[in-house]
């Protein structure tokens, strides 16, 4: 299903810049991006119904914490025709997403890996499996004694960017 990689992607995009609880001006053009990208999937329903409302958010010019939420629901209200968000593939596009989400603002700090961290474990049953097992690794470390120095952001950086190659 060629749009199951675009919705979790944007899923995770979502995940990723909603963690910190602030919508950057880079976290709001990343989404614009997404937008840009994928117009060409607007063809067929239900991807064109999904694409026009969340377009019609980012219209708008900025983000709010409201139409964030209003996002997550435009997602759950379409996810079931749009992904098999169950799948190894889905977990990696929407892990691929939030590493998109997270580094679209130029910095990462402990609320966003503490949120990524939380992500894995609840989605343990990929934990064995790369990269999940070596992000989780590197989140635990990071977060040994709660805060996120610059050495270990550029380490998270580096990761993340391995895993948007896969």
């Amino acid at each position: 299903m060629k749009t199951q990689k675009p919705f979790n992607h944007l899923k995770g995009i979502i995940h990723g810049i909603s963690s910190d609880g602030r919508i950057t001006r880079g976290e709001f053009t990343e989404m614009k991006l997404w937008c840009q990208a994928h117009q060409g999937l607007c063809e067929e329903s239900p991807f064109k119904e999904f694409f026009t409302e969340v377009k019609a958010i980012l219209d708008g010019g900025m983000m709010t914490a409201e139409e964030i939420m209003e996002l997550k629901s435009i997602l759950k209200k379409y996810e079931s025709e749009l992904s098999v968000s169950e799948s190894k593939e889905a977990k990696i596009h929407f892990l691929q997403g939030i590493c998109y989400g997270i580094l679209a603002d130029a910095e990462i700090n402990k609320y966003e890996v503490t949120v990524l961290k939380k992500w894995l474990e609840e989605n343990n049953t990929v934990l064995g499996l790369s990269p999940f097992k070596e992000m989780y690794a590197l989140l635990s470390r990071v977060m040994e004694d709660g805060k996120v120095d610059i050495e270990e952001e550029k380490e998270l950086k580096k990761y993340f960017l391995e895993v948007l190659e896969m």
